[in-house]
């Protein structure tokens, strides 16, 4: 069965049911599908991995696009986190949103990150960027949601599909290597997208920014698509700084 793709210049193409919106660019373009981080289908962001089975609008989402940045640093935030998981044991992650320029992600864990860790954290996530890992989207039901969570001991996550989610009949997943992470995505095609990045820095927090709750460690960093890019990005930050 075929599915009609309207692009952002009102051109429209059909093509056979199922295609995502990385092998649309790929039939358009193989450079094109090399830069492509996301795609907006019919307004909503979406992985480019992502099955389109209906009639769509489709734009494909680069790092010229907000959106695109914005899934390139979630997807970021996700690779540091798979490479904290495989360098110190008992972590338990709470969130790792994207921000302006880069990405956090908060955890509960019993070593006490500084600065001396950056590169060890930083080779880590090298590895992972280059072995090219693809993100996967799986959906399970709440139930299995809840069971799968547990028996990773990620308690934050299981508090927070107990409650946060409380009215989602289904909850998505990505898996990256070995990595698992309760996440709603979208994120990049793989991890070989992510060309440089930097840890910046470690602070405190509290679990979803209640002082009641347990306090966790929230450690920052930036990602872009070139060196030069982060290069400028880098000398900016040192520039403010200077001035301040």
């Amino acid at each position: 069965m075929s599915i009609k793709i309207t692009f952002p210049d009102g051109a429209v193409k059909e093509f056979n049911s199922g295609i995502s919106a990385l092998d649309i660019a790929g039939q358009l373009s193989n450079s094109l599908a090399k830069k492509v981080l996301g795609a907006e289908i019919n307004g909503e962001v979406w992985d480019a991995t992502r099955p389109i089975t209906t009639d769509a609008t489709v734009k494909l989402l680069t790092w010229n696009d907000e959106n695109g940045k914005s899934t390139f640093w979630h997807s970021s935030a996700h690779l540091m986190a798979e490479a904290i998981e495989s360098l110190y044991s008992g972590v338990k992650f709470g969130i790792g949103p994207p921000i302006e320029h880069g990405f956090y992600y908060d955890m509960a864990l019993p070593h006490a990150i500084s600065e001396d860790d950056f590169p060890r954290i930083e080779a880590e996530m090298g590895k992972i960027i280059a072995a090219a890992e693809p993100f996967e989207r799986f959906v399970i039901d709440r139930k299995e949601a809840v069971e799968l969570v547990s028996g990773m001991s990620q308690k934050l996550k299981t508090e927070h599909i107990q409650t946060g989610l409380a009215e989602h009949p289904t909850v998505s997943f990505y898996r990256q290597g070995e990595f698992v992470d309760l996440c709603r995505g979208p994120h990049i095609p793989d991890a070989k997208r992510v060309k440089a990045f930097k840890l910046l820095s470690v602070a405190g927090a509290y679990w979803k920014g209640d002082a009641s709750n347990q306090q966790l460690q929230r450690l920052y960093g930036t990602a872009w698509f070139s060196q030069k890019d982060l290069d400028n990005y880098l000398e900016q930050m040192n520039e403010a700084k200077r001035r301040d």
